[in-house]
């Protein structure tokens, strides 16, 4: 069964991802304020100088409220919050010129979206079904299910890269039911198909608790799979 004619997954869910500037995200959520923003630690190391950094910004939010694109980017106005209580010191302390709650570096790109107050995210960002057809990456113009029975773990791969990019896999597995199946190939013989160890045996990375351990939480291996590669 074939999938490759579908719905076309939009290319703005990978360029959200994982931080993006404010004013794409403003237009990837489709336009709604307010929403809950907080700048990655990358972001402040990047642009800040050492005298602006004056707090970890661990618990730094800002929730923005309005926004008023000008070209390509524009300014964007809300309030700060610490640690979930209005604080404004940060602005008052590093961007004492600042007018009118104007949020700093709202053009830089290293902002992730928190929250859509109101608005399940889930309505935002659906989950996306095997006939859609992916617009980014290797298997650009390729459908889900396409993907699913060359690469699935390409897919599950996809899915530990963006927080809001959801698979329906119980739909993929349903209709694709052996493609998972490798009962006759112990984990330990196993070749990764993904991310840093690609290309290697199971075998090989079973010294990496770490990484085998967040292969179990996002569910790329099993608990007995993480068991026997650890006892070997």
């Amino acid at each position: 069964m074939s999938c490759s004619k579908g719905k076309s997954i939009l290319q703005q869910h990978k360029s959200m991802y994982p931080h993006d500037n404010i004013f794409n995200i403003y237009y990837n959520i489709g336009k709604r304020t307010p929403f809950l923003v907080k700048r990655c630690e990358l972001g402040l190391a990047r642009s800040s100088s050492e005298d602006r950094r004056i707090d970890p910004n661990r618990d730094r939010t800002f929730l923005v409220e309005t926004v008023k694109p000008r070209g390509k980017y524009g300014k964007a106005y809300g309030k700060c919050f610490v640690n979930g209580k209005p604080d404004d010191s940060y602005r008052q302390k590093c961007y004492p010129d600042i007018k009118d709650e104007e949020i700093p570096c709202a053009g830089c790109g290293e902002w992730v979206l928190i929250d859509v107050p109101g608005v399940s995210l889930d309505e935002i960002f659906p989950i996306h079904k095997a006939e859609e057809v992916l617009q980014f990456g290797k298997y650009k113009g390729k459908s889900l299910g396409d993907i699913y029975t060359m690469d699935y773990q390409y897919l599950y791969w996809l899915e530990t890269t963006d927080r809001f990019f959801k698979i329906d896999f119980e739909e993929l597995k349903r209709l694709y039911p052996d493609v998972e199946k490798s009962s006759d190939i112990s984990i330990s013989e196993r070749i990764i198909g993904f991310g840093k160890y690609k290309g290697k045996k199971f075998s090989e990375i079973k010294d990496d608790i770490s990484y085998l351990e967040w292969l179990v939480s996002i569910g790329k291996i099993s608990n007995d799979d993480f068991n026997s590669l650890t006892t070997i």
